[in-house]
């Protein structure tokens, strides 16, 4: 029961199919017909390169409905508008239908526009559409129009091969444009001026060469469409080129413009020598234009490696946080900064308890896990102090950068830090605590000139020791030299801690 009513939405979802394309068509081959084209069919007809464009959006298992839609509404328009019997008729729709499924067939299956025009060998692919399809269409259509209207075969077979090679050529890359971002891009409120005024300026010097058969006006054409695809790119290149060649069409036929006076005497006739022109001009224009976007891809594929690669140096590979070097520029940056605002700048230095002592017991891969899952903690910490960075010291060494942070905002800081650490309970049987613990040192300055950053990374550094000293998982601070040498009766008497702070120090102020 349920494969019936799967059966039977499908067929009604096949029909409706049918009947869409069926009315679509029917519209649109009355009105080009009667309102746009009259005899210029001949010359150019776009709507197989339309069915084309749909065939290759369309999963293959859908062109049967398509087809049957499409055919039949074409059939009927062409019904009323041209005095054709039904046979001749059925006889084109086949025609029709095995150039649209050849050329489709041999082109790849579109998803994007960018990666339809990279796809494997794909200027071959289009030129063999462009042939082969049309080729097949235009011979059968020879042999129909001879037999049942008399007409020479290479007459049939230019009106119709050839008329249709040009619809595909130029209406296919606007139908698949028409689906692609850029496209999109080139109407959105910002640029829509930019794109209607350069588009205005191609199609109007089109209008004025193939509506004035004095002056070589054609001459101008291929440069402008040139500079249209420099600054619209490929889409813009597919809208000038339908445009120009529809407006060619409508203006030779109505016996406007260089090809209007095409004498009779020459081997080539009048719609054949429109043909080649544009058949050259477009082939030119989008070989040149798949380069230009060749071109620009390239150049957005190495700013966005640039862009990783910059990213990756700046990141340490083990904690996926910002590195030392990372560190470093955002501090010189942050210390300009307060210098010129006058405002606290304040750093914090992170290091593990007896990390050593943790890598020998549980090993490296532990210890790796360890100070991944302290870097998580850090971050975790700063996301909601926006401007704030954590980074990788070096070792088991971590740094937190606090720009317009006060002396009692960066113990805050540091203490919330400690305490997470400790209450992340990474196991660790060999400290006395039995979880990894971290020891926290931070500093406080308002830069002045002729002082450094590295003066407050001394500092903090020097904190850092304190806390060691003290006994670890605390936190502590060293105001300014002066503070840390009245606190000097902490230390033992002599001992290497008062050096080594000193030295940290630069001993400015001994």
């Amino acid at each position: 029961m349920q494969s019936m009513r799967t059966a039977a939405r499908g067929g009604s979802g096949a029909f409706l199919s049918v009947l869409a394309f069926a009315v679509i068509y029917l519209a649109a081959d009355v009105a080009l017909n009667k309102f746009a084209f009259a005899d210029g069919w001949t010359i150019i007809w776009p709507l197989n390169g339309v069915t084309v464009a749909l065939l290759l959006m369309r999963p293959r298992s859908t062109w049967l409905y398509m087809l049957l839609g499409v055919e039949i509404g074409t059939g009927i328009g062409e019904c009323l508008c041209e005095d054709f019997s039904v046979w001749m008729e059925f006889g084109q729709r086949i025609c029709s239908a095995t150039l649209v499924v050849t050329s489709a067939w041999l082109l790849p299956p579109f998803v994007s526009l960018d990666q339809w025009l990279r796809s494997p060998r794909i200027f071959r692919k289009a030129v063999a559409a462009l042939i082969v399809g049309p080729g097949i269409s235009g011979v059968m259509a020879a042999v129909l129009f001879h037999v049942a209207k008399g007409q020479p075969y290479l007459v049939a077979f230019n009106n119709w091969g050839t008329a249709d090679a040009l619809g595909i050529a130029a209406i296919m890359p606007l139908a698949l444009a028409l689906q692609s971002p850029q496209m999109h891009a080139l109407f959105t409120r910002k640029a829509l001026p930019r794109t209607v005024g350069i588009l205005l300026v191609v199609l109007a010097a089109a209008a004025l060469a193939f509506s004035v058969g004095r002056y070589p006006l054609l001459l101008l054409l291929f440069p402008l469409s040139l500079f249209a695809d420099l600054l619209l790119g490929f889409s813009g290149s597919a809208i000038t080129v339908a445009g120009v060649c529809l407006i060619a069409m409508y203006f030779t036929t109505r016996g406007m413009g260089p090809f209007a006076a095409w004498s009779a005497d020459l081997a080539v006739s009048e719609n054949l020598a429109l043909q080649i022109y544009f058949g050259l001009h477009m082939f030119a224009l989008f070989a040149v234009s798949v380069l230009f976007m060749e071109r620009r891809n390239m150049a957005e594929e190495l700013r966005a490696t640039n862009a990783r690669l910059t990213v990756l140096a700046s990141m340490d590979g083990l904690t996926s946080i910002a590195n030392r070097r990372s560190f470093d520029e955002r501090l010189s940056e942050e210390w300009r900064r307060a210098l010129h605002q006058q405002t606290r700048l304040s750093i914090a230095m992170i290091d593990l308890d007896s990390f050593k002592g943790f890598n020998d017991f549980y090993g490296h891969v532990a210890g790796d896990d360890c100070l991944r899952a302290v870097a998580g903690v850090l971050t975790a910490q700063l996301e909601r102090l926006p401007g704030n960075m954590a980074a990788r010291f070096g070792g088991e060494e971590f740094a937190v950068l606090l720009p317009n942070t006060d002396e009692a905002a960066a113990a805050a800081v540091a203490e919330r830090i400690r305490a997470a650490v400790y209450e992340r309970a990474i196991l660790y049987l060999g400290s006395s605590w039995r979880f990894i613990t971290v020891s926290i040192g931070y500093a406080t300055l308002t830069p002045t000139h002729g002082t450094s950053e590295s003066e407050l990374v001394k500092m903090a550094d020097a904190a850092l020791y304190q806390a060691k000293h003290a006994g670890r998982n605390r936190i502590e601070t060293i105001g300014s030299v002066r503070a840390l040498l009245a606190a000097n009766d902490r230390f033992d008497a002599g001992a290497t801690a008062r050096n080594r702070v000193l030295r940290m120090l630069g001993a400015r102020e001994r």
